[in-house]
């Protein structure tokens, strides 16, 4: 998919127009159960794309995992009235979360997983949490033992404050500065790795089961790839 060549340079805010979504060559949807932390990760990765390439749209639903596929399968078909053309790819993102500790929480999880299935929804699910995605850009995480939200949390503020200027940070859910600190002093190359031997590890288990592990990589790699194609020109 990745063109070799020159690196094209980004239109700069001035430069940029209204969206016209219809003359958009690829209709890129992204539904999250968060509304804030999820939804302005991706919604980073917006401006990384030429104008008139690909239309990326990121939503909030704050719903549980049946509710962000039920979403997406709407704003699917919102999008595609808006642009007048298929949506040419839909992922949906949500955690575990308590799925496992009540029955009717698993029963919509599991018609969630059905769903999405039914209607080609790609899924960037986590293990238990996004932010298990985001500390995988500071440290390894072992996939021997199940590791709870709250320790996920509290390892992501002890490895920014090993970092130099940081020695005070403290995570907290919600709190979406993490964002622009990992940009800085994480390194995503090494998350992708460690995200994919992590889901290697879990390979077979039921997604409820498969404690921790993340396929977020697998959605950013698709946003990379685009990105890629569309801002390489050739020498």
């Amino acid at each position: 998919m990745a063109r070799k060549g020159k690196l094209k340079e980004s239109p700069t805010e001035s430069e940029q127009r209204p969206v016209r979504i219809k003359r958009y060559g690829y209709l890129f949807l992204i539904v999250c159960e968060d509304e804030k932390t999820e939804k302005e990760y991706f919604e980073n990765f917006r401006s990384a794309f030429p104008e008139k390439t690909v239309y990326l749209r990121t939503i909030g639903t704050g719903r549980d995992p049946r509710g962000v596929v039920e979403t997406a399968v709407q704003e699917r078909g919102r999008l595609a009235l808006e642009a007048e053309k298929e949506v040419d790819t839909v992922w949906a993102v949500f955690d575990k979360d308590d799925a496992d500790l009540n029955p009717a929480r698993r029963v919509r999880f599991d018609e969630g997983l059905d769903l999405a299935e039914q209607e080609g929804i790609h899924l960037a699910f986590s293990n238990e949490v996004f932010e298990l995605w985001l500390l995988l850009f500071l440290t390894e995480v072992s996939p021997a033992a199940a590791i709870p939200r709250g320790e996920i949390y509290r390892q992501i503020g002890e490895e920014v404050r090993k970092k130099p200027g940081h020695d005070k940070f403290e995570y907290k859910h919600g709190d979406t500065e993490i964002l622009g600190i990992i940009r800085t002093i994480g390194d995503e190359a090494e998350a992708h790795r460690r995200a994919a031997l992590l889901l290697d590890a879990q390979s077979g288990k039921h997604l409820i089961e498969a404690n921790p592990s993340t396929r977020v990589h697998l959605l950013v790699k698709e946003i990379r790839e685009w990105i890629a194609y569309y801002t390489y020109i050739p020498d």
